[in-house]
């Protein structure tokens, strides 16, 4: 069969949009169906543009959506439909809003979807009914839905026996400078407002290290991201899998979410594990994402994360002490929060020298314990799924309004990414190498200096990274870029601030918030 997915953007701006990151989930599935000898092609829209009339010809396309890409899921469901092309929806929304999801689509895979896809392209084939298909929705010959029983999550032994997914199936994937890594499913944690143990459980599911070790050196990539909801679940694992990439000379720089914990001896004991982070650091660790989440502990009781700011406070400088950079993902609205909470977060974050800041909106997705709450107290503000995308409010504050805490977000990131804090930081790293500047400016870079000017001028930023790169000595832009990559991001970061509050969808919302009573 001819099959193809799609994976659409979310709208608008948001904090991913440089990561230029595909979630796995289809790459995995394209496998498995192309080593059963089916024409497999994805199209990621981060990476590359849908080709319609490619999948217009197709016999069947798979789109998966969260919940901000629904909308843009199923508007490309209806008009494939709508022109006689089979669809299957999937992803952790409509595994959640499966009836919803039949509105637009004949079929929904629910849940880990890998086995499900397969059994539904076997019975397409034989043109036969997937009644007996588990984990999967679809509509009889007379539009009725119908929804077949769950399947069991992957056992260990299923998801060792799975295969590495294909990035060489997505179109673009050469546009991709850090290449995704995924090696385990599933987290024992039970945060109220996450929808990762809803879909993947809190059993978690392990890769070998000699499977991740074999997918690591096929990526042949320079920089890696760990695609792990948390990458340290396991410190004797994580261990494990580190020392072996040091041992094998796999080191690309890599970057993972984990907890705060990963840096301490044990969670309850504030004393930093110098063995681990000086091997996360060998093995080429550049920067962790934690989630801190609030500053206060009665916060974090009430969403459930185990940990203390204490705690927090003595990782963040753990991983300081050892070279590692940290990205503090924070979320403002919690029902403990006031119109003071943003604003003293990012005073926090700055205290501790966090290198880069993510504050988003507390927002109750399908299938979290945060929505069954939130829907059940009638605090929902929106039905428009690409609102629900954790930049806009879309339900009622406990202790503000929406507008204060939209607001809020907006100005505690501004005095994060402050333009003074962005041009020391990058004054700081680019003095270091001065003397090496002024050799090069002669002549090469001062031939540049033209369209270096036009470029800074027309605030084309981008284009001035390739007329520096090919002006300067590549050992000496190898060190600027290692002194300037932080101050690189936070001048991305304080940009998609600002495009943020000018795009027309987030300035509706902000009109509809100011309109509440």
């Amino acid at each position: 069969m001819r099959i193809r997915f799609v994976e659409p953007r979310p709208a608008g701006h948001n904090v991913y949009d440089l990561a230029l990151l595909p979630r796995l989930g289809l790459p995995l599935m394209g496998r498995v169906l192309a080593e059963a000898g089916h024409d497999v092609r994805i199209y990621c829209e981060v990476l590359s543009p849908v080709d319609l009339a490619d999948c217009l010809a197709a016999d069947l396309v798979g789109i998966s959506s969260t919940t901000a890409t629904a909308p843009a899921a199923y508007r490309l469901a209806d008009l494939l439909r709508s022109a006689g092309v089979k669809v299957v929806l999937g992803g952790p929304h409509v595994t959640f809003r499966a009836d919803e999801a039949l509105g637009h689509a004949p079929y929904v895979a629910r849940g880990e979807g890998q086995a499900t896809i397969a059994e539904l392209v076997d019975c397409i084939e034989r043109d036969e009914a997937p009644a007996a298909v588990a984990g999967l929705s679809f509509l009889d010959d007379e539009g009725q839905p119908h929804h077949n029983p769950g399947r069991p999550r992957a056992t260990q032994e299923e998801f060792e026996a799975l295969p590495a997914p294909d990035l060489n199936l997505i179109e673009g994937s050469s546009r991709m400078v850090t290449k995704p890594l995924m090696t385990q499913w599933g987290c024992p944690f039970d945060c109220e407002f996450c929808s990762v143990t809803a879909l993947f459980s809190r059993s978690v599911r392990y890769r070998r290290t000699d499977q991740v070790l074999a997918e690591l050196a096929g990526l042949d990539a320079k920089r890696v991201f760990f695609h792990d909801d948390n990458f340290v679940v396991s410190k004797r694992r994580a261990r494990e899998l580190l020392q072996a990439m040091t041992a094998r000379g796999l080191t690309p720089e890599w970057f993972a979410q984990v907890r705060a914990s990963t840096a301490l001896l044990a969670p309850n004991r504030l004393e930093v594990d110098h063995d681990f982070l000086g091997l996360m650091k060998r093995s080429g660790c550049r920067m962790v994402m934690i989630g801190v989440e609030t500053i206060t502990d009665e916060g974090l009781a009430q969403i459930g994360k185990r940990q203390t700011v204490a705690a927090v406070e003595q990782a963040v400088r753990g991983f300081h002490d050892h070279g590692i950079a940290v990205h503090g993902m924070f979320v403002a609205g919690l029902d403990t929060d006031t119109a003071a909470s943003a604003p003293a977060t990012a005073a926090f974050a700055r205290r501790l020298e966090i290198d880069t800041f993510q504050l988003m909106v507390e927002t109750p997705l399908p299938g979290t314990k945060l929505w069954d709450r939130v829907a059940a107290e009638g605090r929902l503000l929106s039905d428009d799924w690409s609102l629900f995308d954790g930049h806009h409010v879309v339900m009622q504050p406990a202790l503000m309004t929406p507008l204060e805490l939209q607001l809020g977000v907006l100005e505690a990131m501004r005095r994060f990414y402050s333009w003074p804090r962005i041009i020391t930081s990058g004054l700081t790293g680019a003095l270091r190498h001065l003397p090496d500047l002024v050799a090069a400016c002669r002549p090469s870079l001062v031939r540049e200096a033209p369209s270096l000017v036009r470029a800074a001028w027309a605030r084309r930023w981008r284009d001035t990274l390739p007329v520096l790169q090919s002006a300067l000595p590549p050992r000496l832009w190898q060190r600027l870029g290692t002194e300037l990559w932080l101050p690189a991001l936070r001048f991305y970061a304080r940009g998609q601030v600002g495009a943020w509050a000018r795009q027309e969808h987030s300035r509706g919302h902000l009109e509809f918030l100011t309109s509440l009573p």
